[in-house]
């Protein structure tokens, strides 16, 4: 993990931001009743990379986190209620979809008809760069002043909002603190399982 991405940083009583986001992503996964191994040939990486992650151990990017919310049907931001500062909703285990009344945390979640496509992944990176801009203008800093708020390279902020740096989880992070943002709302273009986007696909 680099300098960059030591945001957040618990006591040491806590569990860290990546193993809150690992025990989340092991929960929805288990209740969609799929093991790590079906998980990871579903997005074609091995499934030991599975694990590492549902144990804390990988920081990853914005397009792994969005290839698996895709293959679990399940909006992105769900899986960092527990981490991002800025989140609207507080805990994953309070947002289970399809699950009837009365139901046991552990019953397994209903898929919601066939899989939504994910966007072309050469355009998702642009879209959140611009969307990115867009809520840092808004607050009228400067890419330099975002980089200070962040502890993020300007050289790393400029890279992200042109698209050309495929961002890691806690940097997400970071940035979503510093803008006072959620995650849901820097994701909802990129995200076909936000709650705006068609129920289906076009």
């Amino acid at each position: 993990m680099t300098h960059r991405d030591s945001a957040l940083r618990p006591s040491p009583s806590q569990d860290t931001p990546l193993q809150r986001f690992g025990a989340t992503l092991r929960q929805y996964r288990k209740q969609r009743r799929l093991s790590q191994r079906t998980l990871a040939a579903s997005m074609g990486i091995r499934y030991s990379y599975i694990g590492e992650i549902e144990r804390g151990k990988r920081n990853i990017s914005v397009l792994t986190l969005l290839r698996i919310t895709t293959v679990l049907q399940l909006p992105a931001a769900w899986f960092l209620g527990q981490v991002e500062p800025h989140a609207v909703q507080p805990s994953a285990t309070a947002h289970a979809p399809e699950r009837a009344y009365g139901a046991r945390d552990d019953a397994p979640i209903a898929a919601a008809g066939p899989p939504r496509p994910l966007g072309d992944p050469s355009t998702l990176l642009p879209l959140l760069g611009t969307t990115i801009r867009q809520a840092r203008q808004r607050q009228r800093l400067s890419q330099a002043e975002l980089a200070g708020k962040t502890g993020l390279s300007l050289t790393y902020i400029i890279e992200i909002e042109n698209g050309h740096r495929n961002l890691s989880v806690l940097s997400l992070l970071r940035i979503t603190d510093a803008l006072a943002l959620t995650v849901a709302s820097l994701l909802m273009p990129l995200d076909p399982y936000h709650p705006s986007a068609p129920s289906c696909p076009p």
